[in-house]
This record gives structure tokens, sequence and C-alpha cells, in this order.
């Protein structure tokens, strides 16, 4: 029996042995199919096609070919001066008076818009690395770096923006719609890039370009710059991102991060600029969670965070971006930043932007040394809404703290920085010349150990400060510089060397509230004279007229100026009539608008 016993155990065992064997196997099957399917799908995508273009240790040759006629599209209307305290007023008045960073001067955002400046396509063909694409869509872009256009100018080296489907839907490059061809920093930006890179974050890859230009009869493949060549967050983008395009991706350029503009979705597309059409359900998630942002009490806020924003990836975001003191960015509210709606979590995720003035030196925030110690937990200011709530949550900050502590030992380590700050040097030092001895000399300095007359902020210099910075903060020895504080506003007015009548006129064309404000005031007051003329006159005839006409306004003055004194309350009777009449329309009016 024992016997028996035992064989049927073993019996039992090797049957479920066998089962475990049979469904590891299917397990394994599976995986591998997947694996292989996953393999060609990454073979197919643009990110592989166009790996020849992008890389710190990579430059290609681009040659552009454009008509005198095409390129003549390119520039800002005959006459523009390129004032940069003029366009400053603008930009100030707009952020004063609640706008948005766009001038009614141009379609497209930013500081050089304020001057009429609108770049505007022309058709081009382009030899890259040999191979020629022609009617490609060629711009200018860019805001602060434009304002070294100079008319007529054709050797200036301004930052252009590539189309390949701007004359042609079908038109692409390697798998890719846009690239950017900037001309501002050759080694910060691509080095921040990299930096979010390693910290998880979806970003654009960086390149380099040796730029030459041909205008048939002006110049003939002259050679125009070094350029830092930028992938472009679009459709294709998401797609070989998230392997899907179907989400919102917005660009902001207003005053403010993640603004809350009411539940009327108009003002968003100002303010937000979606790069993707968004759809209903997408416009009122937006709106909610803006809602939540700005209106919400604390706990509900702590509640429902989560459920709108990928709180790991926001973190993980500002992180790297308080590290290099990215000033110019999300931290300032206003601009040169990416948010993006990811349909599988229904959750917001921040994508870097135009980082030239990384690496803390943004230095209209403050000095350089401001900027070196900028605080880790009020990196926006006080009044940065999203920042100071989701930081304000123990467990967050926490989280935050906890990446900034990992990161000083691993991404932003000082040994590793300072080699790739000299291996991306060292690449790009020889290529620099193409735009002069004296870019050589500015490069030189940014790679110095001390600041210098022509750098003030050298990268080692502020690696090792920087880290020095944020490491007395984690640890409790100091708070570090508020740059944005946002407690105590800056007198525009004085700043901008604008009078209160053109403030006023500027927020009674632009803000809603203040308008409504302005008009109910208006009523008020002429209310108020009318009440008080109907007393004073019924006190001339009698304390019981003053008395009526005080408390039974505007019945009783009109009663009084019509029936009893026709001759001493006449006039005060027609102006109480005009001054009711208005408050009723105003009444009626908001009414009308309120069931709209």
């Amino acid at each position: 029996m024992v016997t028996t016993l035992l064989t049927s155990d073993k019996r039992h065992y090797y049957i479920l042995l066998h089962q475990i064997v049979k469904r590891l196997t299917w397990v394994f099957i599976i995986v591998f199919l997947m694996s292989i399917g996953l393999a060609l799908s990454q073979g197919e995508k643009p990110s592989e096609e166009s790996k020849s273009l992008f890389g710190l240790d990579n430059v290609i040759d681009i040659h552009i070919w454009i008509e005198q006629e095409e390129w003549t599209k390119l520039q800002p209307p005959k006459g523009t001066k390129m004032d940069f305290d003029l366009a400053i007023k603008g930009v100030m008045v707009d952020a004063w008076t609640g706008g948005h960073f766009r001038s009614e001067k141009s379609t497209r955002p930013g500081v050089a818009g304020y001057l009429g400046v609108d770049h505007q396509y022309g058709q081009a063909n382009l030899t890259i690395n040999g191979q020629t694409i022609k009617g490609v869509g060629l711009r200018y872009k860019g805001n602060g770096t434009f304002f070294a256009y100079v008319e007529d100018d054709v050797t200036r080296r301004l930052s252009f923006k590539i189309d390949f489907n701007e004359y042609d839907d079908e038109l692409e490059f390697h798998g890719l719609n846009k690239i950017s061809l900037n001309n501002g920093s050759l080694i910060r930006e691509p080095l921040s890039y990299e930096l979010f890179r390693e910290a998880g974050i979806y970003c654009s890859r960086v390149g380099y370009a040796k730029v030459s230009l041909t205008i048939p009869g002006k110049i003939d493949r002259r050679p125009h710059g070094l350029y830092t060549i930028i992938e472009q967050v679009d459709k294709r983008f998401l797609k070989d991102r998230y392997s899907s395009a179907k989400g919102l991706l917005m660009k902001p350029s207003t005053f403010g991060a993640f603004r809350y503009f009411g539940e009327e979705w108009d003002e968003y597309q100002i303010g937000f600029v979606p790069k993707t059409k968004p759809t209903e359900e997408q416009k009122q998630r937006v709106i909610e969670f803006s809602r939540l942002i700005h209106k919400s009490e604390d706990d509900s806020f702590e509640e429902q965070v989560e459920e709108y924003l990928d709180v790991d990836q926001f973190l993980r975001f500002i992180a790297v971006n308080v590290l290099l003191a990215n000033l110019d960015s999300f931290l300032g509210g206003s601009q040169n930043h990416y948010i993006y709606l990811d349909p599988a979590s229904n959750k917001f995720q921040f994508f870097p932007w135009d980082m030239d003035s990384s690496f803390g030196v943004a230095e209209w925030n403050g000095t350089p040394e401001m900027c070196r110690e900028m605080s880790i937990d009020h990196p926006g200011g006080k009044g940065h809404t999203i920042i100071e709530r989701v930081l304000n949550i123990p467990r967050h900050r926490q989280t935050y703290h906890n990446y900034l502590d990992t990161y000083l030992n691993t991404i932003f380590d000082e040994e590793k920085m300072y080699q790739q700050i000299e291996r991306v040097g060292d690449f790009v030092r020889p290529l620099v010349k193409i735009n002069g001895s004296r870019a050589t000399d500015g490069f030189d300095a940014v790679l110095v150990e001390k600041p210098n007359d022509l750098e003030q902020q050298p990268l080692k210099y502020f690696v090792t400060r920087r880290r020095a910075s944020v490491r007395r903060q984690l640890d409790g020895e100091s708070e570090g510089h508020i740059l944005f504080d946002n407690n105590k506003p800056p007198d525009w007015r004085k700043i901008i060397g604008l009078d209160w009548w053109e403030i006023i006129g500027r927020l009674i064309k632009k803000n809603t509230v203040f308008r409504w404000g302005l008009v109910i005031l208006s009523v008020l007051s002429l209310n108020s004279s009318a009440w008080i003329w109907g007393v004073m006159v019924g006190l001339r005839s009698s304390i019981l007229w003053g008395i009526l006409n005080m408390f039974f306004y505007p019945l009783t003055p009109v009663i009084y100026g019509f029936g009893v004194q026709k001759e001493l309350g006449r006039r005060s009777a027609i102006w109480s009539i005009f001054c009711f009449a208005c408050f009723m329309a105003l009444i009626l009016t908001a009414i009308a608008m309120g069931s709209d």
C-alpha cells in the first residue's frame, strides 16, 4: 500500500512538472515572438532612420540653396527696428495685464513678435550629406537670438526651422518632418538634453551641422556657420516614443504655468498653443486640471493630483531643470517647454525645449552667484502654483529630494560631468572656427574652470558650485536663493516706462474681468451721483422729501422732479432715470450672457 501511495505521488509530481514546463514553454514562445515584433516595429521607427543625423560626436553638412525672391519671404517687414527695450515694454504690459506671451502684431508667440516679427516660410532646396531634397520650407526661428538680425545682411548667423512637408505633405527626410538649426549654445543645450535623457525624460535628440548658403546672384556656397541640429517635438516624435500620436501636445506661451482661464476653451487655445488637434475630452481634461491647480483646496489637490499628473515624471523633470538652473524654461512659467496628455494614462507629462540659457546663464533673473544658489524647494518662486503645490505634499517633496540626491551621485556627478564637458568640448572646438575667431574665444571661455571677462558662468565652475549648493540645501544647511519672488511683484510701470492710462487701456482691451469690474464701478458711480443729487434737491424742499429720496431711489426722485418740484427737481429726475436705466441694462446684459 505504501508502494502504491509512493507511485501515485510520483505520478502526480510528474504530471504537475509536465504542466509547469508546458506553460513556461508557451510563455517563452510568446515573449520571444513579442520581442521579434517589438524589434521589427522599432526598426521601422523614424528614430532609427534619422539616427545618422544626431549625436554629440556627430556633425553633418547642410547646404541651403534658395532664390532671392524666396529669401525675401523670410525677412521681417522693411524698416523693422530690432529694439529689445521696446519689445520688452510690450511683453511687460501683457504680463501685467494677464495676457499671453504673444503680441497682436504677430501670429507667433515670443518677444520678437512685439516688434512685428512674424517668421514666414520660403521655399528652398537642401543638400544633406550629399542627398538633395527639393521644395522644403525654410524660415527663421527664435526670439531673443533673433535680435541679432540686421536688414539686408545675409551673413548674419540666425537660427532656422526646416519643414520638409511645408509645400509637400508627403515629403520627409529620414522619417523627419521638421528639424531646427540653432545658432545658440553649442555645448550647453546639447549637454542639457543629454541630462534630461539620462533622467528618463523624453526629449529631442541633438547633433551638429556645418551649414553653407547659396542665394543666386548674392552668395554661392558661403559657409554660414556651425549649428546644433535639434529634433522637432511633433506627431512623429510622439509616435516614436509612445507608439501613438493620439495624445494632446501643447507648447504654452503665456504668463504663468498651466494657467486657469475659466470653463471655455478659447483662451486655452491661445495660451496653451496646441500642436495637435484636441478632442472635446482632451479640452475638458486641460480645463479640469488647471482648475484643480489654481482653485482647489489643499486636501482636494493632494487627493486628485495623481489622477491628472504623472507626478514621478514631473518630479524628475523639475529636478533636472533645477540642477541646471534652467531659468528660461518651465521654471520661468511662460515658455520653452511642451506639455503632453498621454492617451494611455490620461495624465500630463512635460518635455524640455530651447535650453541655450541653461547652466545658470539667464542672468536677468539674478547674478551668476544667485543662479548657482537657486532654491531647490522654490525653483519657480513662491508664486509658481503647480510646482509649489506638488512640492508642498510631503511624500512628493521627499521623492523629489531623493531624485536630486541620486542625480548628484550619478548623472550630475562632478567627475562624470567634467568628462562629458571635455569630451563634447574636444569634439566641437575644431569646428567652431567656421563661426570666426571671436566664436572660438567665446567657446574656450565656456570651458575654463573659473569665471573670466568673456564668461561669468563657465560650465565646470557652475557644476562644482551648483552641486555644492544643492547638497547644502538637501542637508538643511541652506535655503538657497529664491530667484522668482512672486510675493514681491516689481513696479512694472516704472520698469517699462508707461503711464497708468496706457496700462488701464491695455487692461480694458485684454482682461474681461477688469472690463466688467470697470463697467460695474462706473454704473454704481453714476447711480451714486443720481442718489446724492436727489437727496440734496429733496432737502431743499423739505426734510421729508430728502428722506424719501434717500430711501426710495429712484422712484421718489422721479415723482419729486416731475410732479412736486418741476423747476427744482426735474434735471435730477432725468439724471436718475438715465442712471437707473444704465443699471438695468447692466443687469439684463449679465443675465443674457449667463444664460448663453
